[in-house]
């Protein structure tokens, strides 16, 4: 039997993000964090802010990598919720558990192995649904934007934190330069994987702009879409509900 096109598509995709996250996952938070001149860890915490849970209630984090969106959740959120974390490379979600257990925070929080295009969780698991830099690497945004919606409860929230493209002229010319030159070079200088951050402008090359994305989230279903250019449109904050 023949498989189908775009699922093998699928396939060698997920396995090629996941090799690649797995290999990076040593050098990752030092490297986001030291490319973006700390600015990610402000990113996080706007986009925690946004999606604070209340007590009993639980949020899923897609893509959860290395836990720091996760665990920036779970500080700013109250006693009693919870976090799911959801990701396809376990070299990365095993970190996100020793950080959790360093923070005391391991009682609150769990981790699944798997993809974003099929999440593991019955309709209306979630209470608030947040990711960060995670929507360029899918292979169908629009499905990865559904089951978002799917698994949350009605009235639940999603949050996403995505790198974006910056709308002012002079700026978008200096941060390309930055983007496509300097930071692969850089990632190497700093002892990380060259071809890995390379493949990050690669990725974000043919990825919408905040507008476009935020046109992706209302035609998977979302309401009440909006986002939040960060950083001179560097990142964007988007948030739909179900």
């Amino acid at each position: 039997m023949v498989e189908d096109p775009q699922l093998t598509r699928v396939r060698v995709h997920e396995s090629r993000i996941r090799g690649m996250f797995d290999a990076i996952a040593p050098d990752y938070d030092r490297l986001n964090h030291s490319l973006s001149f700390g600015q990610d860890v402000l990113w996080r915490i706007a986009a925690a802010r946004r999606a604070r849970l209340a007590a009993g209630e639980i949020g899923l984090d897609v893509g959860t990598g290395t836990g720091d969106l996760a665990l920036t959740l779970l500080r700013r959120s109250e006693a009693g919720s919870r976090v799911v974390g959801l990701d396809l490379a376990g070299g990365m979600f095993d970190r996100s558990l020793r950080k959790a257990a360093r923070s005391g925070l391991q009682a609150r929080f769990e981790v699944v192995q798997g993809s974003a295009l099929h999440i593991p969780a019955p309709d209306g698991s979630f209470d608030r649904v947040v990711s960060a830099f995670t929507l360029r690497n899918v292979a169908d945004l629009g499905r990865a934007f559904r089951e978002m919606r799917r698994v949350l409860r009605p009235g639940g929230r999603a949050v996403l934190l995505e790198l974006s493209k910056p709308p002012g002229r002079l700026f978008a010319r200096l941060y390309r330069a930055y983007f496509y030159g300097v930071l692969p070079r850089a990632a190497a200088l700093l002892g990380g994987d060259r071809a890995a951050y390379a493949y990050l402008p690669e990725s974000l090359t043919s990825f919408p702009d905040a507008a476009a994305l935020a046109a992706e989230m209302r035609a998977a279903g979302f309401h009440q879409v909006r986002y939040t250019l960060l950083t001179l449109g560097i990142a964007a904050l988007h948030e739909g509900t179900r």
